[in-house]
């Protein structure tokens, strides 16, 4: 069960629903069968070769997939980090052994099969019905013919039905579901000792230093610097010379009416009465009683103010008697607004649930809808009639400004002549941005490809476009030990009573593993003391004053009654902590209850996955199997 969560812990985190069992199959074209003696391949298996141009295919898919996640422009550095080739090509490896099993089990797909799988798929439906020119439309827009493109999907077909015949038999058990979902959801208090790092005033020798320099060179790197000139041409420049018609504004104002009626709105008191989230009926129905109480005791007299300071659990309105001030349509919680906006003023409402517990609500004053004076919208319509033009605009004008620059060379020049400001950055980094620009990557791999004295080209970056200029570079170095032997030696000091800090830690759990019974004398003997942590669960990506680490993780996910002592130090902000498990707070089986199918659904999804990953490797591993490194 716990390897099953440690596994998955960010999975169970992010709750992740998967779509499918292995990566989306491609189309299964582009390789040549037995025999084929080209050698101009992405990768042979067991005779099968995938070709180049496929494997080219499906990497560009995934990253461009991955650009849209980053919304644009992905770092070189990533996607090297990533490893992005590869992975695409192991995964195109492992969908083409799933159909070759497919075939040596003498599994097939009819035509009756592959002729039902196209008509239904809805990119080739026009009004819920197979449509022939779509599918030649969609057959010419990734340049296949019928017979590769129906070859491709019988193959696809193929590895699916063996997806399914491998991993249907795998179940789950609902006591275990029950455990792995308390296990995910029941909350951890956890108790640490901070053991501070103590640093003493000690010199260093050479060797020691210079030994650290040379294990932590990489850490005092300094990075590539641009000094640049550079204009920014953006929409609110143009709109200064926008000159909106007084005929142009009557008119918006008489065409969109809408736009300047102030809706109804109605002034709010509240008294809340929380309820918990895991509450039972019971304990729901002993908070509706007291509202009903309180209810009574302000129509009995008492003063509804008063009532609020006293007893109201939203904090910041009880020290205003209950005020929350005014409220249109569709800006309260809907149950509340319904009632609101049908009462009269001065009215005290009956009992009202919300997801936040009991309210009772008065309303102190009904606005009625009224509309704007042309006197009063006009400035308000001359700004967003300025704002369209001058968006509509700028790209003309950019593009325009650019194009002198582009002939003359000359940015300050065309800067001039444009009314635009040249602006000059200095020290600029990668990752710190220019200053009014910001760090868009598409701008920052535009500014660090340019030598000295060139321009750039036009680059758009959110609303605005920028142009530069380099005028210097520094290149990314390390600086020797004597330029910085001062903040290495600061660096030296700190890091020798980290460790010292952490030696002490490793002593404390010796100690706390010999007197696991009495932690809080073991505590006293280091002159330490114990401080609760608020409570977490096993799967949150964070842990406050122990940060996000994969030994913060291993703690989560390794603590429990029987075993409460994390049996390492753990590197912290302040110092080597020593963390244990103090009691463990359940989640709600009323909780359980709700989510409990969902949860079952995703833990067998999880457990198919893991399956078909064995059977693959079981196939890699009797397989010949060769890729072509070059293409990595």
């Amino acid at each position: 069960m716990l390897d099953l969560m440690r596994k998955h812990a960010r999975s169970w985190i992010i709750k992740v629903a998967l779509g499918g069992i292995i990566i989306v199959f491609v189309f299964w074209y582009g390789w040549s069968g037995p025999g084929d003696q080209t050698r101009n391949y992405a990768a042979e298996v067991n005779g099968t070769i995938i070709s180049p141009a496929l494997f080219q295919t499906v990497y560009e898919s995934e990253l461009a997939k991955m650009r849209l996640r980053f919304q644009g422009s992905l770092p070189a550095e990533l996607i090297e980090k990533l490893n992005l080739k590869q992975k695409v090509l192991e995964g195109m490896v492992d969908q083409l052994l799933l159909m070759q099993e497919a075939e040596r089990l003498g599994m097939f797909v009819t035509d009756q099969d592959l002729v039902r799988n196209i008509q239904s798929n809805p990119v080739f439906q026009s009004n819920g019905a197979f449509d022939s020119r779509m599918y030649a439309a969609y057959l010419q827009s990734i340049k296949l013919t019928p017979s590769l493109y129906e070859d491709s999907e019988r193959r696809r077909i193929l590895a699916g039905h063996l997806v399914r015949l491998l991993t249907d038999g795998v179940e789950t058990d609902l006591e275990e579901i029950k455990r792995l979902w308390h296990f995910q959801n029941d909350r951890l208090v956890l108790s640490m000792l901070l053991v501070k790092p103590e640093e003493e005033p000690i010199q260093p020798s050479v060797e020691a230093l210079e030994s650290y320099y040379e294990k932590n060179r990489s850490k005092y790197e300094l990075p590539a610097t641009l000094n640049l000139n550079y204009v920014v041409i953006s929409w609110r420049d143009v709109a200064k010379d926008v000159k909106v018609p007084e005929e142009d504004v009557r008119a918006y104002y008489e065409t969109h009416p809408e736009e300047f009626v102030v809706p109804q709105r109605v002034k709010v008191s509240h008294i809340l009465l929380r309820v918990p989230e895991d509450a039972d009926d019971e304990k729901k129905e002993s908070v509706r009683k007291k509202a009903e109480a309180l209810h009574a005791g302000i129509k009995g007299g008492e003063q509804f103010e008063a009532v609020a300071a006293a007893e109201s659990q939203d904090e910041e309105s009880a020290k205003k008697g209950g005020y929350l001030g005014f409220f249109s349509k569709g800006t309260m919680d809907p149950k509340l607004e319904e009632v609101a906006f049908n009462m009269e003023v001065g009215q005290v409402s009956e009992p009202l649930l919300s997801e936040e517990g009991y309210h009772l609500i008065r309303v102190d004053e009904i606005a009625p809808e009224k509309k704007v004076e042309f006197d009063l919208a006009k400035d308000k319509i001359v700004a967003k009639l300025s704002e369209q033009t001058a968006r509509n605009r700028v790209t003309r004008v950019a593009q325009d400004f650019y194009e002198q620059v582009y002939r003359t060379e000359n940015l300050d020049e065309q800067a001039g002549k444009f009314g635009l400001a040249v602006r000059k950055g200095e020290f600029i980094t990668r990752h710190g941005g220019i200053p009014d620009v910001g760090a868009d990557p598409a701008v920052m791999d535009e500014a660090f490809v340019l030598k000295a004295g060139e321009i750039s080209r036009l680059v758009k970056t959110g609303d605005d476009y920028v142009v530069m200029r380099l005028e210097e570079r520094t290149d990314e170095r390390i600086p020797t030990l004597d330029e910085i032997r001062s903040s290495v030696e600061k660096d030296y000091v700190k890091q020798v009573a980290m460790d010292n800090a952490e030696k002490k830690a490793g002593e404390i759990i010796k100690a706390l593993l010999k007197e696991s019974s009495d932690p809080q004398k073991v505590a006293e003997e280091f002159g330490l003391a114990w401080k609760d942590l608020d409570p977490v669960s096993r799967t949150t990506g964070l842990v406050p004053e122990l940060g996000r680490t994969p030994a913060v993780s291993e703690l989560l996910t390794t603590v429990s009654p029987s075993n409460p002592l994390f049996a390492e130090p753990l590197p912290v902000a302040g110092g080597a902590a020593v963390v244990r498990l103090v009691r463990i707070e359940p989640a709600s089986d009323v909780q359980y209850e709700k989510e409990a199918l969902t949860f079952k659904n995703w833990v067998l999804e999880v457990r198919k996955t893991d399956f078909l990953k064995g059977w693959v490797q079981k196939l890699r591993d009797k397989s010949d199997i060769t890729l072509n490194d070059r293409l990595l």
